[in-house]
């Protein structure tokens, strides 16, 4: 469950990069005709699981936020399973720690880059009075999840805080002696890190050992992954396959699977697809990783390696193609890469791009291959930042200090035997020494914190600047770019004759200025809001230009200073163009008084108000606007939906539209 280094590892024994060829890929018709009923219902079942996987995302958020009602009404709506159960039992509080493992286990698969609901999930957990070693595994896996996020500091903390908690029951315990043994891990993986096989392969072997005399699989299966790495880094091919195959034998016994199955099937692959001649085995167990919801992101990854040593002409690579409803490997790549983007931890996203790069360099794609190797380099220097080694070098120092404190007590214990003079003195003198000691260190490492902390801060101030002034160059591009729609929609109205499709091409132009009025708003202000005092002004100003420039209109405009960001801005912009501009059309005329009315205000259940009305005649009474055939409507009942508001419409003394609507913030909520 660590980060994947090991395929780091295994990079070392690849084979030599076979010679570039040139492949035309001819697959892409011939799937599109032999697509089979059975791949529809594939399609459905996909579409079902997904529907329930979003079912059970919706109820582990409320059990995190503490929403049990809401988390019990969901739960409700689902079939009865074994999972289901346990989320019932949480919601119920007759939850045991089992229980809170397989909810952690869930809520870390479904996306590996972000840990803050897993933060939450331990933070609510309460600590046993007694030990148990299912709260020992879940301290575990967290700790376990931080080491694949590069978080080794904040892993070595929560590792100190688990040994606490054990060192406080009886040693000899069955359950405290396992849970001591998942301790090891810890420093296994660091061994690892930093390539110590002297160190790290005789605490792996000593572990194993250890978990065999306690007869207990899971921890044998955790120890063998591990011992795996350093079987690679000692370029032990055979040792490795023989070891990974022992770890899923032991998998197959049981029915539930250890959090390394998945793992242990990658490393095998990898370790088959170097040693040549198991195409078939390699392909047998991508269609596990496949097949498993929660491992079929990481598989991608595998399946371009493994495409990199097939030939094009193999059925196998014909049938990865059908897999992936794909024609060529340029296809294959750019599927695999859009799927697991933002979706895995930054790790696994560079195997991604680097195995792309060369199941693509290859197969010929040259320029292609160059394109993913560049964005493989940029992510790695992202990954190995000066953080690694700081964090390593916290975690040895803390190790030493450790150390220490055993030595100091084994020289009290020695010095006490001269006498109690002796040894009040020793000890008077130790505790001196050890509190300047302390207190020097302790100001020295609050110096280095502070100065890291100003650095950081100083550091994020300037991505700050420069993320604002990218957004605003963005909106500058984007209004530019409407007001080059713009000026192609009004040279193309000069050759429009017909009326009617000269009056929709102006509309459409309007619509465009609308929306580009936004963005030069946008670009004009730092903070990214748009006052909609200002916009209401310009726009009734440009469409008065447009419309009514031979009318005299009495505008009232209020707005109470209120502002928005641009995904509530740009459809409240578009109605209000479209309800101004039908205003202009269909109200006004030389024989009347016109009086054209625009408000916006908070009203006190948080929604907003939106009212545009006029004086002229009205429609028709029976006029249903939510039927309405002309564009312009259509477009403005869409929008108010898009805003997750309600439109209501009367003739009072003219038109009068009145729109509740909710800001980004409130829609975000209830999505």
């Amino acid at each position: 469950m660590y980060k994947k280094y090991d395929s780091l590892f295994l990079i070392i024994l690849k084979k030599p990069q076979m010679k570039n060829k040139i492949v035309i890929t001819v697959f892409s018709l011939f799937f599109s005709l032999v697509f089979s009923q059975t791949e529809i219902n594939n399609n459905t079942e996909i579409k079902k699981q997904l529907y329930t996987a979003t079912i059970f995302t919706k109820i582990e958020n409320f059990i995190i936020e503490k929403r049990l009602d809401s988390a019990s009404f969901y739960c409700s709506k689902l079939e009865k399973s074994e999972y289901v159960a346990s989320l019932n039992r949480i919601i119920n509080n007759e939850q045991s720690y089992s229980d809170f493992y397989e909810l952690a286990i869930r809520i870390k698969n479904r996306n590996t880059t972000d840990l803050s609901n897993f933060r939450k999930l331990i933070s609510i957990i309460p600590v046993p009075e007694i030990i148990n070693l299912d709260y020992v595994y879940l301290n575990w896996f967290y700790i376990t999840s931080l080491r694949n996020n590069s978080k080794f500091e904040e892993a070595s903390k929560e590792n100190s805080k688990l040994e606490q908690y054990l060192k406080s029951f009886n040693q000899t315990k069955i359950d405290v002696l396992k849970g001591n043994l998942l301790l090891n891990t810890h420093q296994i993986v660091l061994f690892m890190i930093e390539k110590n096989v002297e160190e790290g392969k005789p605490l792996c072997l000593q572990s194993l050992e250890k978990a065999k005399e306690l007869n207990d699989k899971t921890l044998q299966i955790i120890f063998l992954n591990h011992l795996c790495d350093f079987l690679i880094e000692e370029r032990n091919l055979d040792g490795y396959i023989e070891t990974s195959e022992l770890s899923l034998s032991l998998e197959s016994d049981s029915n539930e699977k250890s959090p390394y199955y998945s793992q242990t099937i990658e490393k095998l692959i990898d370790a088959y697809n170097y040693k040549g001649g198991y195409e078939a085995r390699i392909y047998e167990l991508l269609q596990i990783l496949y097949k498993n919801p929660n491992s079929r992101l990481a598989s991608y990854s595998l399946f371009a390696d493994f495409l990199s040593s097939l030939e094009e002409s193999s059925p196998i690579t014909k049938e990865i193609f059908e897999l992936f409803n794909v024609s060529n490997y340029s296809a294959f790549c750019k599927l695999i890469e859009e799927e697991t983007k933002g979706k895995i931890d930054d790790n696994l996203f560079y195997y991604v791009l680097d195995l792309n790069s060369k199941l693509l360099e290859s197969k010929g794609f040259l320029s292609e291959a160059i394109l993913y190797k560049d964005k493989s380099i940029v992510l790695t220097r992202k990954i190995y930042s000066e953080d690694l080694s700081s964090s390593l070098a916290n975690y040895r120092t803390e190790q030493a200090l450790k150390q220490k404190e055993i030595e100091i007590t084994h020289e009290k214990e020695k010095t006490q035997l001269f006498g109690i003079i002796i040894g009040l003195v020793s000890l008077g003198l130790l505790v001196l020494v050890y509190i300047i000691f302390k207190k020097t260190k302790q100001q020295r490492i609050l110096r280095e914190k502070n100065a890291e902390i100003k650095h950081q801060r100083d550091q994020i101030k300037e991505k700050e600047k420069e993320k604002s002034l990218l957004l605003r160059e963005i909106h500058h591009r984007v209004k530019n770019n409407f007001q080059i729609v713009s000026s192609l929609l009004e040279l193309q109205t000069k050759n429009i004759e017909d009326e009617k499709a000269l009056e929709l091409a102006n509309d459409g132009k309007n619509r465009v200025k609308s929306m580009a009025l936004i963005h030069q708003k946008l670009y004009q202000n730092e903070d990214s809001l748009i006052n909609f005092d200002e916009y209401i002004q310009q726009l009734v100003k440009e469409l008065t230009s447009m419309y009514a420039s031979n009318l005299d209109i009495e505008t009232h405009i209020i707005t109470e200073d209120i502002q928005f960001d641009v995904d509530t801005a740009i459809p409240l912009g578009l109605i209000i163009n479209e309800l101004i501009t039908n205003a202009y059309k269909y109200a006004f005329s030389n024989e009347n008084e016109n009086i054209l009315s625009i408000s916006i205000n908070k009203e006190n259940n948080n929604f907003y108000k939106l009212v545009v009305s006029d004086n002229g005649p009205g429609l028709n009474d029976d006029f249903n606007y939510k039927k309405a055939k002309s564009l312009g409507l259509r477009l403005v009942n869409r929008l108010v939906r898009q805003l997750q508001g309600t439109l209501n419409l009367n003739n009072s003394k003219g038109a009068n539209f009145e729109i509740l609507f909710k800001d980004t913030y409130l829609r975000n909520q209830i999505n």
